[in-house]
């Protein structure tokens, strides 16, 4: 969660959308920092109207930055790979999953993810739908809705609509850029994944005009890859 006083604004942010970059560039201009007692790093719409200043929600700009579903779930687990290495929390909550499975995607997401309470659970959270960021009961309610793909572009459209100026930071837990009209994961899904994203982000595909994928279209088995940056 990312908020200005100053400038009126809510960033609700979506994990594996280009936010640490997007939080390096509004820096600047938030007057409340992250990690705080009260604000958590990626909280949903639903989690910051239950807090006690709900009532900034309807007085200030609200905003959040989408991504391609395939491939913001394969950044997540990939996320969830490193994170089960280096970071004492994730390990014990992670490592144990990664040792019995290694670095196979789909066994991850069928088995782990599929079952997973991934809309409150923190465990999980890089695979929260992108509605629960950026929907009230179900209907949209962000002001502006920006694109990972298109973020530069966006910055600035948003930049405008603050009244700030938005310089992009270098990109944040990435090795290849955010900005493509293609998914640049597509060959990490077989057939029965991709018709289970398509099932389970259904909203995200609609809501926020990502095509979905026939998984005919997909092989039935994909070789697991050693984890790389997301």
């Amino acid at each position: 969660m990312v908020i200005s006083h100053r400038h009126r604004f809510l960033y609700f942010v979506v994990p594996k959308s280009a936010s640490a970059t997007l939080r390096e560039s509004l820096s600047p201009s938030v007057d409340i920092g992250w990690p705080v007692s009260r604000y958590v790093q990626h909280q949903t719409v639903r989690q910051f109207l239950g807090d006690e200043h709900a009532g900034r929600f309807d007085d200030y700009f609200k905003f959040t930055f989408v991504r391609n579903p395939y491939d913001r779930l394969y950044s997540g687990y990939l996320q969830d790979r490193f994170a089960a290495e280096n970071f004492p929390r994730w390990k014990v909550a992670k490592q144990p999953v990664f040792d019995a499975i290694g670095d196979d995607f789909a066994r991850y997401f069928h088995e782990h993810v599929a079952h997973a309470d991934i809309r409150s659970d923190w465990r999980w959270i890089c695979f929260c739908p992108m509605t629960e960021f950026a929907c009230r009961d179900g209907e949209p309610t962000m002001d502006f809705v920006g694109r990972a793909e298109h973020l530069v572009e966006d910055m600035t459209r948003l930049g405008e609509r603050l009244g700030i100026t938005l310089d992009k930071a270098p990109d944040k837990n990435v090795r290849t850029g955010l900005c493509t009209t293609q998914p640049k994961y597509l060959d990490r899904y077989d057939r029965a994944t991709v018709a289970l994203v398509n099932r389970l982000y259904r909203e995200d595909f609609t809501l926020f005009g990502y095509e979905m994928f026939d998984p005919a279209d997909f092989p039935a088995r994909v070789e697991p890859l050693v984890a790389e940056a997301s």
